[in-house]
């Protein structure tokens, strides 16, 4: 016992000199004495690559600047004239307010906006010294430092403000997100955080960005802690009314993604966790990051339904789930297709289209998505969290472990520390669901079926992670529930690729049955009406306004029984029934 004690007290001894070098590295910060790895400094060209946020492209910016792009700045300084007057006379008629939003908030003066659209001001001067404490309370007793300093090293490196190791900005983040780690210990910190804080500290003060990400957490308008929360209850609310959104205005494109095993896990995850940061180019994410902080969480699920319909027709020439997840999480990000004008006042009408049906607020929340502990308050890390131990899995993870092992057959994978853990649990209960979608609106005949190689992998090697930046270890669990990193010799595996015999085994079906590489059942979708495949948004809605259809909000879900003996179970493999 004795000896337990010692071993106990050395490793917390070893974890507490741990955070005290990293936190003397960050006070440092670009002290010449500072010892920086050159990997982390890469070069770069400023005049030459940089755009007007900051981040920089591998090719060259135009060295003048067209008439369009001079009417815009003309444009812009007239807009900040009007911002400046309104910020000075605030609040202004909501009318005016929401007009001038949508028109887009100019750089210039999304520092001051921001700060009164989150109620910044006032929460500092309710909080005086709070900011303070915490973050020397995380110099004392943080446990998620390590994790943290990890994450800010990889987050908006191709930013000026980041790009530096020890800048001020990443200085900052750090400070931030230890800080707040302390301040709502029941959330503590999750990895999405860091790209939110990014964001907001492009744009703000240390302080100001730390009362502002609270707001953004706490605030029921926005809810984020339902997003970061183990468990990701409001992720879970949030998919499923984006799928009932999709059934009922563009069913062409909601079958084919089921045709396709497109999952709304598998794009729309950093779409809701860090509101389409590094999904869509940064430009059009600033302005849906102004629509957010004035209108709430609604917008997310809006931008979303905006985003498929802007692009569906591209969607579905795309055959596969390869180039559609591609299409949607790397391609957009490159070149959106539309000016951010044209995509926000798309963004704009959707949303009165949602609302007039009743389709713009998902389900009510539950209590698991805001915070039950008083925030500001200091609780002790136990043992494990300061030792740094990885911990076991909790309750609830077990039980969404337990429900899915009941279905499928899962291959091994390393443990990933980060919270998005849970999400390789998830993904497969909601591919099950999918197929009994599926089921309800297949056709089957008998007849050989096309096989082909398992999915090509090679597109989600090169993605980002679920809510960090690209670079990130080869040994862990990638963005959304479905690569899973492991041995070098074996980095990256398809929930989808499944052991056909342990399935065949444990369920007793035969040969035939088990549909092997070769002969089984096909499936094919039922066509429906050339004109309801051709129905665009607003005719669409328009049929569902007349129809007077209702979204009957489900609380929860039951996970499918497995199949009987003898029933056909199809998985898909390359965008193919099998």
């Amino acid at each position: 016992l004795e000896n337990g004690e010692q071993q106990q007290h050395a490793l917390v001894k070893r974890a507490e000199d741990e955070r005290e070098d990293i936190f003397k590295r960050y006070e440092l910060g670009l002290d010449p004495n500072n010892v920086v790895d050159s990997w982390e400094n890469p070069t770069f060209e400023i005049y030459h690559i940089t755009d007007k946020y900051g981040f920089m492209h591998d090719s060259r910016l135009p060295s003048s600047r067209d008439s369009q792009e001079v009417q815009r700045t003309k444009i812009e300084l007239e807009r900040d004239k009007k911002w400046v007057k309104m910020l000075n006379h605030w609040p202004p008629p909501q009318d005016k307010l929401h007009k001038r939003v949508y028109k887009g908030i100019p750089d210039r003066m999304r520092w001051p906006a921001w700060k009164q659209l989150l109620n910044v001001q006032h929460s500092m001067d309710t909080n005086v010294g709070v900011y303070a404490r915490m973050l020397q309370l995380a110099k004392e007793n943080a446990t998620e430092t390590r994790q943290i300093d990890a994450d800010v090293n990889r987050q908006f490196r191709d930013n000026l403000a980041y790009r530096e190791r020890y800048s001020v900005k990443q200085c900052s983040l750090f400070n931030v997100l230890n800080a707040y780690s302390i301040y709502n210990s029941e959330l503590g910190y999750c990895q999405g955080m860091a790209c939110v804080a990014g964001v907001l500290l492009l744009y703000m003060q240390e302080e100001e960005a730390f009362w502002a990400l609270n707001t953004l957490i706490t605030d029921r308008k926005y809810g984020m802690h339902g997003l970061f929360i183990e468990g990701f209850p409001k992720l879970t609310r949030f998919i499923e009314h984006h799928d009932r959104i999709l059934s009922k205005i563009m069913r062409k494109l909601h079958k084919h993604f089921i045709k396709h095993n497109v999952d709304a896990l598998l794009y729309a995850i950093k779409w809701f966790f860090v509101v389409f940061v590094e999904r869509v180019p940064f430009s059009l994410s600033l302005r849906v990051w102004d629509t957010f902080l004035l209108d709430g969480d609604r917008v997310i699920l809006a931008m979303a339904i905006t985003i498929l319909y802007l692009h569906k027709d591209e969607l579905l020439r795309l055959k596969d789930m390869d180039g559609i997840i591609e299409y949607l999480q790397v391609k957009l990000h490159k070149n959106f297709g539309y000016n951010d004008d044209d995509a926000i006042q798309a963004l704009e009408r959707v949303m009165k289209k949602l609302k007039d049906l009743k389709l713009d607020v998902p389900p009510p929340a539950k209590s698991n998505e805001f915070p039950t502990r008083q925030l500001g308050v200091f609780v002790e890390a136990d043992g494990e969290k300061k030792t740094g131990r990885r911990r076991d899995y909790t309750d609830t993870e077990k039980q969404v472990l337990t429900d899915v092992i009941s279905r499928w057959t899962i291959c091994d994978y390393n443990r990933c520390d980060c919270k998005y853990s849970l999400i390789r649990f998830y993904a497969p209960y909601r591919q099950e669901q999918n197929a009994i979608e599926v089921q309800s609106t297949v056709s089957y005949e008998t007849s050989e079926c096309a096989t082909g190689d398992a999915y090509s992998m090679k597109t989600y090697q090169s993605m980002t992670s679920l809510a960090t930046s690209p670079a990130i270890s080869s040994n862990s669990l990638y963005s959304n529930g479905f690569v899973i990193t492991g041995p070098e010799d074996s980095r990256s595996q398809s929930v989808n690729n499944l052991n056909y015999s342990t399935w065949h085994h444990m369920h007793q079906l035969t040969p035939a049955e088990s549909l092997p590489n070769g002969r089984g059942k096909r499936h094919s979708f039922s066509s429906d009406s050339d004109s309801r495949n051709r129905l665009d948004l607003d005719m669409a809605l328009e049929a569902l306004q007349s129809q007077q259809l209702h979204l009957h909000h489900q609380t929860t879900v039951s996970p499918p029984a497995p199949p009987a003996h003898g029933a056909v179970r199809i998985i898909v493999q390359n965008g193919k029934g099998g």
